[in-house]
């Protein structure tokens, strides 16, 4: 009697509790080594599945749970980027309509301040240094932080698409003549921030590259880790340092993604010189 009550306890146990306690068996063997994520087995139909023995099924189902949880993780972690963009966004439209009040005239990035901003991040896009910016130069960009080797497959080429469909829709077509100066690109950026709804694209890669350099995916930049995001910028460690300083709000010495992709979209769109995001990208060029 003593067996079979056991046995009912277990029966009744919630498929939550069971998902767990597997959970919980797999990470111990995958971090002792025991299991191997690359040994997951193919499986697609039932018949396949009949020919395993014990161990292959155990092995299956449990890198199968990791796999849900990793999808999991990154379905949050998404999530919780496109919470914060339209968080940002509603922050960020209250700070355009305050702007109005002191902007000289009506349209926004009339600015010095803002046309700083601009040119500074078009220095920093010009990879290859030759004083304007091309589809190459965005090329490179991706796989400066596509090789870093901390985004999977999928994600790179998302990442590497999202680019694609930024220059295209902001500076027309890949060509090899198309070939962006810094004044052009003043003026591209000042007609996006003066758009509602392209307004609201800026920034759209800004996901990655948290990605890219979270190399421990953690959710969290350190200091180090955003010394990487300035590496791949092609800006030294001591910028990396101040600008780290500064936008480190609350002073722990952890970026979050929330924080990273706020600040990296109010860099574009505001014209506050007090606000901390004016350091994103490095220090500001003096003209």
């Amino acid at each position: 009697m003593a067996a079979l009550a056991i046995i009912a306890r277990w029966l009744l146990r919630s498929p939550t509790i069971i998902f767990e306690r597997n959970f919980a068996i797999e990470s111990v063997s995958h971090l002792n080594g025991f299991l191997l994520l690359k040994q997951l087995p193919r499986v697609s139909t039932a018949a396949q599945c009949s020919h395993f023995n014990q161990q292959d099924k155990v092995t299956y189902t449990v890198n199968r749970i990791t796999l849900l949880y990793a999808e999991r993780d990154e379905r949050l972690l998404r999530q919780t980027s496109g919470q914060e963009e339209n968080n940002s966004d509603s922050e960020n439209e209250y700070e355009c309509e305050r702007e109005k009040h002191y902007l000289k005239c009506g349209q926004r990035g009339d600015s010095e301040f803002w046309r700083r901003k601009m040119c500074t991040l078009h220095r920093v896009l010009d990879i290859n240094r030759d004083g304007v910016i091309s589809f190459d130069d965005f090329g490179l960009l991706v796989k400066r932080f596509t090789d870093l080797g901390h985004l999977s497959p999928e994600m790179s080429v998302e990442f590497f698409n999202v680019v694609r469909l930024t220059w295209e829709e902001q500076f027309g077509p890949i060509t090899t003549y198309n070939l962006v100066t810094a004044e052009q690109f003043l003026i591209d950026m000042q007609h996006r921030l003066n758009d509602e709804d392209l307004r609201k694209h800026l920034g759209k890669f800004l996901f990655y590259l948290f990605k890219a350099v979270d190399y421990d995916h953690t959710g969290h930049l350190d200091l180090d880790q955003y010394k990487l995001f300035f590496h791949c910028l092609g800006l030294g460690d001591e910028n990396a340092a101040v600008s780290f300083a500064a936008i480190d709000k609350n002073g722990d010495g952890l970026i979050s993604l929330n924080e990273f992709v706020h600040l990296g979209r109010q860099f574009f769109l505001t014209e506050d010189e007090t606000k901390i995001s004016k350091l994103f990208w490095g220090p500001l060029i003096n003209h």
